[in-house]
């Protein structure tokens, strides 16, 4: 069920207005998580339950943009006083924005 939303998901290469993309993996994540302030990075995602090293947690959702569109849209975030961003390098050519449209995954430290 999870991959097949997964293909699904990958196959759509809209904007964040889409209503597929407001559909993330929250609903559907096993484990249990709690959003709050981190001493670490003003806000964190903890882990509420042990976690093995193989087992998924969260689904880190957003646009998926190139190097190109990531160092402007940095630029344009620092601009407009957005103290951070949330890019997350997939490969080479991949960078996954949740600066604005992305999920809790963001905020794990």
């Amino acid at each position: 069920r999870r991959s097949e939303q997964r293909r699904l998901l990958s196959s759509f290469t809209g904007s964040c207005d889409s209503d597929l993309l407001k559909f993330n993996q929250l609903k559907f994540r096993k484990k249990k998580l709690k959003f709050c302030k981190s001493h670490i990075h003003d806000w964190g995602l903890f882990a509420m339950e042990p976690i093995a090293a193989d087992e998924m947690v969260i689904e880190y959702v957003g646009q998926n943009i190139r190097q190109v569109i990531a160092d402007m849209r940095e630029k344009r975030y620092e601009d407009e006083g957005i103290g951070s961003s949330y890019m997350f390098r997939v490969d080479h050519d991949t960078i996954i924005d949740a600066t604005k449209c992305g999920n809790f995954a963001r905020f794990i430290n």
